[in-house]
């Protein structure tokens, strides 16, 4: 992984706040405190401004809403993930912050192994929100690198591909989806781009791949799994074909 994930803190009480910084939880799952704030109504706009992936906010009424704080932040930095705690367990307040989006809801004293399950679920989340991002930002700017003249192919091309994320495809796959035979489809697919399907799929890919090995948040051989290469080999070996870089050599 690269980056930690910022988190960011609500509370009003400091005992308890010194005693989470010391739990070794939030590294082991990718996490930092990046800060607290005991100001419930700053806390929106510090998720906004600092790109904070996730909010602990502490019921503290009155002082701390975090129904409120968690409605708001929500709304104004809707990238953020929160997690709910309580000093009680309140199945009414409990059951709105679900209804918010909250990961979880924890009731104190904090346990580091229920932490660390919500942490867990927080970082697969993040995870999966990110690849999406990054696919669906890769299929735009490849295929207006890779357009054809035919602009209707082209935007059947590019809904595909949008529904093909968590999928290694084929050009069978394709031609389905256009209603051809493989080999018609073939034909069609070349002589409308100048490249076979599957020279244009593995271009596709290695962009893809680039990006997410730029992100600094994920190994090569985690990148090579992600994407359906076969063998981390096999994955540098295209890599490199297309981009004159090996995966390792583009993340130094």
């Amino acid at each position: 992984m690269g980056r930690l994930y910022k988190v960011l803190i609500v509370d009003n009480n400091l005992g308890t706040f010194d005693r989470l910084k010391k739990m070794p939880v939030w590294q082991e799952n990718g996490f930092e405190i990046f800060s607290k704030t005991s100001d419930s109504e700053n806390a929106p706009e510090m998720c906004l401004k600092n790109n904070i992936d996730l909010l602990v906010c502490f019921n503290r009424l009155p002082a701390i809403s975090a129904e409120s704080v968690i409605s708001t932040v929500k709304t104004v930095s809707p990238g953020t993930f929160c997690l709910a705690v309580s000093p009680f367990d309140d199945s009414e307040n409990m059951r709105k912050c679900f209804l918010l989006g909250v990961i979880d809801y924890i009731t104190e004293p904090v346990s580091e192994i229920r932490l660390g399950e919500a942490l867990a679920r927080v970082s697969e989340r993040i995870g999966d929100s990110f690849v999406t991002g990054e696919y669906d930002l890769t299929v735009e700017e490849f295929m207006a690198e890779y357009s054809s003249k035919d602009a209707k192919f082209s935007e059947r091309i590019r809904e595909f591909l949008l529904l093909s994320e968590k999928t290694t495809v084929t050009t069978e796959n394709a031609a389905d989806h256009f209603g051809f035979n493989k080999d018609y489809f073939g034909r069609l697919f070349k002589q409308k781009m100048g490249m076979t399907f599957g020279d244009f799929y593995k271009k596709f890919r290695i962009k893809y791949a680039e990006k997410l090995l730029l992100s600094g948040r994920y190994k090569v051989y985690e990148v090579s799994s992600m994407l359906g290469f076969s063998s981390v080999d096999y994955f540098t070996t295209v890599f490199k074909k297309l981009t004159g870089k090996t995966p390792s050599e583009l993340k130094r």
